[in-house]
């Protein structure tokens, strides 16, 4: 062996973190495996414990019969690794398994660098041990007359390493990934004791993990990290079967990660958040994950779910209910930090929703509930409104002075074109309760009890770290 190589082959068993969400994935969770603060602190010794622990696992499912205990990781074989070792008698033995997962000797290199991180690549590889495809268009097959894809052997076994960060569920592997490293190598840690336990007792992949279970992960994962979140979070689901390749990638933005993640973290927003969880909720799927998944698709209605939820129980009860002091000031957050609803938009609404609050409390209960079916559609807010204009010139408090009941700034800011109007519509309904709130208005007492499993687990950590 030359001596110009040699330093190229001593890098074989170095992790490097690529631009590639799934190999980031599995260097995540080698490193979890190793016992390492992170893949770039992962030695050379540990990884090659790493790879010949994930050739053991592979050996030991491959005898399983389908339906027992530990056939879990060949059915993820499946979806994973088409074509592998495992799905052929005469390659599925421990021989025929290490051979497909060993790095290829040096003389075989194709002398080319790896397509992720630019290292000397070990082998050209195809869709038996690495997702190629990131949509339907893009078939999970190697095209004739390509030799497939160049990679090191620290980046092919990354992406080997995928069963451990992802679970499988609904014939697809689903995952979360971000490119906060510590808050990337914080959800791995947390994933990989779970799917290390489904290797070892599971012998199907039938058994689901609830509605949204990858958005619902995400979720958790966000509420147990204890430092400011510094990028967007992504739920990822895909299968890399040739019969029915899927990539999907659903995107939470900076912002929103951290707005969730202060939800478990201040002790003013946890109350809050419980009730948030609960105006989510719908006829099939629990408050919590149909949040969840709302943060990923539908970040701009959560507060108008929020909302909209309240004002169905004034309208019944003609009462503000206990979670008014709780939900109003936390949707008021999310429309500021989140949906970035604007400093003088916010004074603008303030104003309005104070004069709003001294017609309430001046005529009681049936103003009240007026406000808040009228709230309903912009047009029955801006009647009403208009309808107060009048009676505020004949009736202002001492105290207003000459102050009009809503300027023409302030009109704009809540009908004027655009998403910003409608926000600071919903901001009026928080604020107006929130001012009624703080002086004094009578409150539902709470009702304490939830039916909802998923409050029980959401901030319980799983202490085993593999």
């Amino acid at each position: 062996m030359g001596e110009a190589l040699m330093p190229v082959i001593a890098t074989q068993d170095e992790l490097r973190l690529t631009a590639h969400p799934l190999q980031r994935a599995g260097a995540h969770a080698i490193a979890v495996l190793a016992r390492a603060s992170g893949p770039e602190a992962v030695t050379g010794d540990q990884f090659q414990e790493v790879v010949r622990l994930m050739i053991s696992d592979l050996v030991a499912t491959s005898t399983v019969v389908k339906g027992s205990a530990g056939w879990y990781l060949k059915g993820v074989s499946y979806n994973l690794w088409p074509n592998c070792a495992l799905h052929y008698k005469n390659k599925c033995t421990p021989a025929g398994i290490s051979a497909w997962r060993s790095m290829p000797p040096a003389e075989e290199w194709p002398g080319v660098p790896c397509s992720l991180c630019g290292r000397a690549a070990c082998a050209w590889y195809g869709n038996v041990d690495v997702p190629l495809g990131a949509s339907v268009e893009h078939r999970n097959t190697t095209a004739p007359g390509h030799r497939g894809t160049p990679l090191c052997f620290p980046c092919v076994s990354s992406f080997h390493a995928l069963p451990y960060a992802f679970a499988a569920g609904g014939g697809l592997l689903q995952g979360v990934h971000s490119w906060d490293e510590r808050f990337m190598a914080r959800a791995t840690r947390s994933a990989v004791p779970a799917n290390r336990r489904s290797m070892a007792v599971r012998g199907d992949l039938k058994r689901g993990s609830g509605a949204f279970a990858v958005e619902f992960a995400a979720l958790r994962a966000l509420r147990w990290w204890d430092r400011r979140i510094t990028a967007g979070v992504q739920a990822i689901q895909f299968s890399n079967s040739t019969r029915d390749m899927r990539f999907q990638v659903e995107d939470m933005d900076q912002a929103l990660a951290e707005w969730l993640r202060s939800t478990a973290s201040d002790s003013g927003r946890r109350t809050g958040f419980w009730y948030l969880a609960q105006s989510q909720a719908s006829a099939k799927v629990p408050g919590l994950r149909m949040l969840a998944w709302r943060a990923f698709n539908q970040p701009a209605v959560i507060p108008s779910r929020a909302v909209g939820w309240l004002r169905d129980q004034i309208t019944v009860t003609g009462r503000i209910p206990a979670a008014v002091p709780h939900l109003a000031p936390l949707v008021r957050t999310y429309l500021t930090e989140v949906l970035h609803v604007l400093e003088k938009d916010v004074g603008h609404v303030t104003a309005v929703a104070r004069h709003i609050a001294d017609v309430v409390i001046a005529d009681g209960d049936k103003r009240l509930k007026k406000f808040v079916v009228a709230t309903r559609r912009p047009g029955d807010l801006k009647s009403w409104l208009r309808s107060e204009i009048a009676d505020w010139a004949k009736k202002r408090p001492a105290d207003a002075a000459n102050a009009p009941f809503i300027s023409v700034p302030q009109w704009r800011t809540l009908f004027g074109s655009g998403n910003s109007s409608w926000s600071a519509r919903e901001l009026l309904f928080v604020a107006v309760f929130e001012e009624l709130c703080a002086r004094g208005a009578t409150v539902e007492a709470a009702d304490e009890t939830t039916t909802d499993d998923d409050f029980k687990s959401l901030d319980t950590i799983d202490q085993e770290e593999s």
